[in-house]
């Protein structure tokens, strides 16, 4: 079949439009059952939400995530002890990026997680393993991590000049948190707080880490599981 000049001319046209008002391809954030996403895009994240998730799809287009890590790893030559990071932020742009994924260094002892503290030494990758350009921080928050509002933190980071700082999420309204205590940012300048370590040992593990995750999570998220525990009790 042929076409007239005119004709191919419309249809090139018509190509030319139709790419560019098509959305950017959609990002496939890989997870690990070590992260902990904290706030997506200047929005809280919801435990519940990503129970069991592999993966979270993002558009393409600028993105920050604060996010924490946490693993049991060994202390010594017999203990396990759960190994939590302080808040990280990292803000990166996936536009045609069809997959992200965190690729972290070894973490398999508390000196592993030491030295993480210190460098803060992971990337982000694509599906070729290629290293994404990034800009990554972290959040210093006064007193333990545990309970804080991390949205009007990340509201306030993204409100000054940080390193990771994505002035398009500082104007996002915080959601309300009743009970929450207020959270104080620190300047990049501050050290950060040491995270509250959980001894893990013989037969108390599970028992241990189900106390460790009921103490991080929220109080609806703290009820919900009291609700659900009660109904699944054997008897």
């Amino acid at each position: 079949m042929k076409f007239g000049p005119v004709v191919v001319g419309q249809i090139v046209v018509g190509l030319l439009s139709a790419c560019l008002i098509a959305p950017s391809i959609a990002t496939t954030l890989k997870l690990a059952p070590e992260l902990d996403l904290l706030v997506v895009d200047g929005k809280k994240m919801s435990g519940s939400l990503l129970k069991g998730a592999d993966s979270l799809e993002l558009d393409g287009g600028q993105h920050q995530i604060l996010f924490k890590i946490a693993k049991t790893v060994r202390s010594g030559s017999r203990d396990q002890v759960m190994y939590t990071s302080s808040p990280l932020i990292v803000a990166f742009d996936t536009k045609n990026i069809a997959l992200v994924a965190f690729k972290l260094p070894r973490l398999d002892t508390d000196r592993d997680g030491a030295k993480f503290d210190k460098n803060m030494d992971y990337q982000l990758v694509d599906q070729t393993g290629k290293a994404l350009p990034m800009r990554s921080d972290r959040l210093h928050i006064a007193g333990l991590s545990v309970g804080a509002n991390f949205e009007k933190a990340m509201a306030e980071y993204n409100g000054a000049n940080n390193k990771a700082a994505v002035p398009a999420f500082a104007s996002i309204v915080p959601t309300p948190t009743a009970g929450v205590p207020p959270v104080m940012v620190m300047s990049a300048a501050g050290k950060p707080v040491a995270q509250k370590t959980v001894t893990l040992r013989g037969e108390n593990v599970s028992e241990q880490m189900l106390q460790y995750w009921f103490q991080q999570a929220d109080k609806d998220t703290q009820k919900r599981f009291l609700e659900w525990a009660g109904k699944n009790t054997s008897h």
